[in-house]
């Protein structure tokens, strides 16, 4: 006889469609690289990248990337974060701290940050599941630790406290721009390794919700208690969730720290980058593998869009908190749903129409 855990993994993957999705997916990828060629094109005299440049492009894919990343804790396991600065801040700090005092490649430096911010994932996680926080507490104390983070950084001069650090040229540690150097002449060359990252992500996300571990996640998202009452190790997984995504959330504050010419605490370390983490994964669906890429599709350049076209200072921020908070009042599944919920209502007029009919 089987036990009530074999039973749930054999349903589990008896429901898993594996090459439909990995179709999707790839189709999805091979668009998002060829949207630089997409929003150059003009069409009797108007193209997309007047309103959505290349620079855009970029800090979508990486918000999708941290998003996706974030997912794998808060969207499969339900331990919610808002504090995941701390993994991005770490990861930023850590490849320039190696980089500009010890010469060392930021490849290097973005997989020492990485190590570094699991860590701390893992000591958040001890230190949270150890003492039972659960809910909106767990959330409060991944803000404090982000925080903290920010503070320790901004008053330590050994990291050069509110100053920060600024990128310095890649001769000094490399012989030319380019791959090996991590630093690039065009945002179309970022574009692409941070696309590289997204796919990566993406498909590890995909790879985790399909297996074992997927499973096992999203039974302790349900019911922790009832998962625990099968045999699912809760503890190991949640630990698992957390790990995973410090680690690759790091990548995107070391992509952000070669990104941009300086970093410093109030940047990399700031709550605006634990809200623009989380977005795009809630907007777009939480626990889907699609939802994070296309929330951040649809939130970032929505944003940059309202700027662009409402002259009126202010206004097209009322405009863009309005549409957040609406999305997800209406649509709470998030928008990746949006095509079942249309097709849902046109089955019911249809059905109604039937009815009057007859």
């Amino acid at each position: 006889m089987s036990s009530p855990l074999a039973t749930l993994t054999a349903r589990y993957h008896g429901l898993s469609d594996g090459r439909r999705g990995f179709v999707r997916g790839a189709t999805g990828m091979g668009l998002l690289a060829a949207l630089p060629v997409i929003i150059s094109i003009s069409v009797l005299g108007v193209s997309i990248d007047q309103w959505i440049s290349m620079r855009m492009l970029v800090l979508t894919v990486i918000f999708a990337f941290a998003a996706q990343a974030w997912n794998v804790m808060s969207g499969y396991t339900g331990l919610f974060s808002f504090g995941h600065a701390v993994f991005f801040g770490t990861g930023a700090y850590a490849t320039q701290l190696l980089l500009n005092d010890f010469g060392i490649n930021p490849w290097i430096g973005m997989i020492v940050g990485a190590i570094i911010a699991m860590g701390i994932g893992l000591l958040i996680g001890w230190l949270t599941f150890r003492f039972e926080v659960e809910g909106h507490y767990f959330a409060l104390t991944t803000f404090a630790f982000a925080e903290l983070a920010r503070h320790t950084v901004n008053n330590s001069p050994e990291l050069n406290g509110p100053n920060g650090y600024f990128l310095p040229l890649p001769n000094e540690y490399a012989s030319d721009y380019g791959l090996l150097a991590f630093q690039f002449r065009s945002d179309t060359e970022y574009y692409y390794v941070a696309l590289a990252f997204l796919a990566l992500m993406t498909l590890l996300a995909w790879q985790i919700k399909r297996s074992w571990i997927g499973l096992y996640m999203f039974a302790i998202r349900e019911d922790e208690q009832a998962a625990r009452s099968i045999g699912v190790p809760t503890y190991r997984y949640k630990m698992l969730g957390i790990a995973i995504s410090g680690f690759f959330t790091a990548w995107a504050g070391a992509f952000w720290s070669m990104y941009f010419s300086s970093i410093r605490p109030g940047t990399v370390f700031d709550l605006f980058i634990n809200v623009e983490v989380l977005l795009p994964a809630v907007i777009g669906g939480l626990g889907t593998v699609a939802g994070p890429i296309v929330g951040s599709f649809l939130i970032t350049p929505l944003s940059e869009v309202l700027r662009q076209t409402i002259g009126v200072p202010g206004v097209d921020l009322i405009i863009y908190g309005i549409l957040l908070v609406l999305i997800p009042i209406y649509t709470p599944r998030g928008i990746i749903f949006w095509p079942e919920k249309i097709r849902g209502v046109i089955r019911r007029r249809r059905t109604r129409g039937g009815d009057t009919d007859e």
